[in-house]
């Protein structure tokens, strides 16, 4: 007997040095894999996508080895795990790059437990695979019962390399909008006019209105069309599946792992139960569906109650596609995937917008911030930003409000192209990101009025006088969660208030916080030992899930000292939402959006504690600067040196560089009939804001003799969100009898109701010409579009031998049919009325020209 327990005693201490102590090797390599009918290169950790799951214990010391065999530096972010800030794994920011054929150590002991993840932290290659599972065990046995548990890893994929994603979206932000089945085409508004009630009409076309006088699109639901989307690495022609039996309570751990696009997830036939999110404990709650973004973790339990399958179906919200897989209750069980219904067509954007900008919000006050949802809040809390917001807060007997009113309702309309798209067929869905300061209003309903923004209402960051009062929209998915234990202080002041403005210029593909890219904000400074309180308000068209590193977001919503912990919070266009964070750490810390394109272009920033600059020179430890608390998942970070601090990381963080991006916009066209070629051509080469543009409108060649040629070569400078000018000088070669050179300036861009826009003005010899164009392009169908435009030209002064006549010169009358065949290319047809006046018709007279010419054209558009 004495030689059993010492056996098992032996065992003990041998089981708890293996758990105290732990060495992982992870290889970061290349892969080939074909997810969606094509052999691509990927990124994978030890040949596995996602990568392999990592499964600790809390207490345990965790060391990482990463072994980078790409020819490109890597890092790797833990995501959600409190650790020293040089460990958290982001380029530029707490590391620099390990460099191809070398080995990074990543030590740090967890202090914590739930369900975590891991991805890279360079570029873009968490796109390119490298994501995995971390999950570690809590002390003790969960609050709820499981018998199975099964990690489901949700990512997206594509065929396209994720630089060349990017630059394609930087040519314009609807580059992929013809791969997308949900658009707001004149089509679909006139079938859902037709199959709305009579009140619902007047909402349709109210919809359609909006729309148009504020140039957006009432799908913007995501930037990319993926090919494929996966469930743990598994695309839909050989899904995951997972043996379960009746009786089992099965945990899954769904992490949400896509590069840009949100999941909308069921298991049909079956309720799932929440009862962990984002590495926490939450009081468990029932539901039929939930929505999952990039960077969150929900862990919900299924009960087994039949001898079926139970399908995990995960639509994008986009509605271009879903991942799924199964639980089996047998081996070889038939597995019905395409007997599963589809989720409802989405609203359009606009009214869930609308419904969370109308007064659906919680006001709060702290400590005293427990709310009666019942009861009315009638007046707009006198906050900072609530100021900026001018949103009239009806009672809450009145919280459904108009758009809750509208059940069903489908809006859609008609569309145009982007402002930057002087071509045709480029046209896309032109969405307008940011929302606020118009004139112009939206009408809901029968009573209610928003004025809708295009610029950000709030430059540049700052950190405003302490309040405790605090607003949350009411109708966010976050409305059900509540911690299962105490994670906070209420009563804890706050030290000031950081308003966080999220917005961008979808079709220019420009993220901002505050108005600002990340690439041009300076560190925000946390005093060490304070609580901050973060108010987000969305007024872009899109979802953003905003993360913080190495802390928690403690988000109000009326639980005091039980509001959860989150790391990553999905704030909804039109949502306000508030959440403080503890300054309980040192170092220099990430913030961004988790879609990882809007992170690339702006949408982050970078929070450093005042005390590094000392700890950095030695003049302080940071274990003297902060003290211990007793919550949860919260421990202290006192240890920066565990290898010396980079000085260049401190002095000058930098997560991202936006870099230069070339767009290329060419129309090809031919007339059989009368032996006429034609070619438009625009490049733009530059940063987001300065770019050279070369620019020649309607070269020609007319029966093998160039008739009409000139080019631009200008500065072309963004001004807001739709406009531009520039500036140059232009190349005059045909029809004058002999070329010269002029100055050139104009203005181009994109007016209400689409209406594209390009003014040019020129001077030569004391002749000032001005040109204008004008066109709308309204989409018929999903891919097929009609541009009708016009364009005038006209001079102050006579001068024959450049073919410049006093007076209105030129009219052009266009009728353009388009179909996008794939993004960036398009076929077209034309006819264009082209009619001489005054003087320069009597120029034309004399050199044998028609006065008027009729032209019917074949062609292609081509954007690259």
């Amino acid at each position: 007997m004495k030689k059993i327990l010492i056996l098992i005693a032996s065992l003990f201490m041998v089981t708890h040095a293996i758990a105290e102590n732990r060495v992982v090797d992870l290889t970061v390599e290349y892969k080939t894999v074909d997810f969606a009918g094509r052999h691509v290169q990927a990124i994978a950790v030890n040949n596995q996508i996602p990568s392999p799951t990592l499964h600790f214990k809390q207490g345990d010391r965790v060391t990482i080895n990463v072994h980078n065999k790409l020819d490109k530096e890597t890092a790797i972010h833990w995501h959600g795990i409190i650790l020293p800030w040089q460990m958290d794994g982001v380029l530029g920011v707490t590391q620099q790059g390990i460099q191809p054929g070398e080995t990074f150590h990543y030590q740090f002991t967890l202090r914590q437990s739930g369900t975590y993840w891991y991805h890279a932290h360079a570029e873009l290659q968490e796109q390119q695979g490298l994501y995995g599972a971390f999950l570690i065990d809590p002390p003790k046995p969960a609050p709820f019962k499981y018998t199975k548990d099964y990690v489901v890893v949700l990512s997206d994929w594509s065929n396209t390399h994720p630089d060349k994603i990017l630059a394609n979206l930087k040519k314009t932000g609807d580059y992929y909008s013809p791969r997308f089945p949900l658009q707001p085409s004149l089509v679909k508004f006139i079938t859902d006019y037709r199959k709305a009630s009579v009140t619902e009409k007047l909402n349709v076309i109210n919809d359609y209105k909006t729309m148009q006088s504020m140039r957006m699109s009432i799908y913007d639901l995501s930037d990319i069309a993926y090919d494929a989307f996966l469930l743990n690495g598994k695309p839909n022609s050989s899904p995951w599946e997972a043996p379960v039996k009746v009786g089992d309570v099965v945990r899954l751990r769904f992490i949400g792992a896509g590069g840009g696009t949100i999941f909308h997830v069921k298991i049909p036939n079956t309720t799932m139960q929440m009862v962990h999110v984002e590495g926490n404990d939450v009081k468990p709650y029932t539901l039929s569906d939930f929505t999952i973004s990039p960077g969150e973790t929900y862990d919900v339990l299924v009960r087994i109650q039949k001898n079926e399958p139970y399908i995990i179906y995960a639509e994008s919200i986009d509605t271009v596609g879903a991942a799924y897989g199964a639980l089996v209750t047998s081996p070889n069980q038939r597995v019905s995937y395409n007997l599963v219904a589809p989720f409802k067509e989405p609203l359009p954007v606009t009214r869930g917008m609308m419904a969370l900008m109308m007064g659906k919000k919680y006001h709060g006050e702290l400590p005293n911030n427990k709310i009666n949802n019942k009861r009315a809040v009638s007046k707009v809390t006198n906050h900072s930003h609530d100021s900026k917001m001018s949103v009239m807060q009806p009672s809450e007997d009145h919280s459904k409000s108009a758009m809750d009113a509208m059940p069903g309702m489908k809006a859609s309309a008609d569309h145009s192209k982007s402002a930057m798209n002087t071509m045709s067929g480029m046209s896309g869905m032109s969405g307008m990101s940011g929302m606020s300061g118009m004139s112009e209003h939206m009408n809901m309903g029968n009573s209610m009025s928003m004025s809708m923004p295009t610029e950000p209402t709030i430059i540049g960051d700052a950190i405003s006088p302490p309040s405790s009062s605090f607003t949350t929209s009411i109708g966010t998915k976050y409305k059900n969660i509540k911690a299962a234990v105490i994670t906070n202080n209420p009563n804890k002041p706050i030290a000031g208030v950081i308003n966080m403005e999220l917005f961008g210029y979808m079709d220019r593909y420009i993220w901002f916080i505050n108005g600002v890219r990340g690439d041009k904000a300076k560190p925000i400074i946390f005093e060490p030992g304070k609580r901050y309180r973060l108010v987000f308000t969305n007024t872009s068209m899109m979802r953003h899930p905003m993360h913080i590193h190495g802390h928690w977001f403690i988000l109000r919503k009326g639980d005091g000292k039980y509001d959860p912990l989150l790391h990553t919070i999905e704030v909804e266009p039109g949502a306000t939402i508030t959440a403080d964070i503890d300054a309980d750490a040192s170092g220099q810390w990430f913030f961004h959006c988790h879609l990882l394109y809007h992170m690339m272009t702006g949408m982050s920033r970078v929070f450093q504690y005042s005390s590094l600059i000392e700890i950095t020179e030695k003049k302080l430890k940071p274990e003297d600067v902060v003290k211990k608390t007793g919550y949860i998942n919260r421990p202290i970070v006192r240890i920066d040196e565990v290898r010396p601090i980079d000085k260049a990381l401190v002095l000058h963080p930098m997560e991202h560089n936006i870099g230069l991006w070339l767009a290329t916009y060419l129309d090809v066209m031919t007339d059989p009939f009368s032996n006429v070629q034609s070619i438009t051509y625009k490049g733009l080469y530059g940063s987001d804001y300065n770019k050279l543009e070369l620019f020649t409108n309607d070269a020609e060649i007319r029966k093998g003799r160039v008739d009409n040629a000139d080019i631009d070569i200008n500065y072309w400078h963004l001004i807001s969100q739709f406009w531009a000018v520039k500036g140059g000088i232009n190349y005059y070669y045909r029809p004058a009898s002999s070329p010269y050179w002029q100055p050139t300036i104009g203005i181009e861009g994109l007016m209400p109701y689409f209406i594209d826009t390009d003014i040019r003005g020129y001077y030569y010899s004391g002749s000032a010409k001005l040109d204008i164009e004008i066109s709308r392009d309204t989409q018929i169908t999903n891919n097929f579009f009609m541009r009708l435009g016009v364009r005038s030209v006209a001079a102050s002064k006579t001068i024959e031998s450049a073919e410049i006549g006093s007076g209105l010169n030129r009219m052009y009358y266009t009728i353009r049919p388009y179909y996008r065949l794939m993004p960036g290319l398009s076929i077209l047809g034309e006819f264009e009325r082209e009619i001489a006046y005054g003087v320069y018709r009597n120029i034309q007279r004399n050199a044998g020209e028609p006065a008027s010419t009729n032209t019917y054209s074949l062609g292609l558009s081509v954007l690259f």
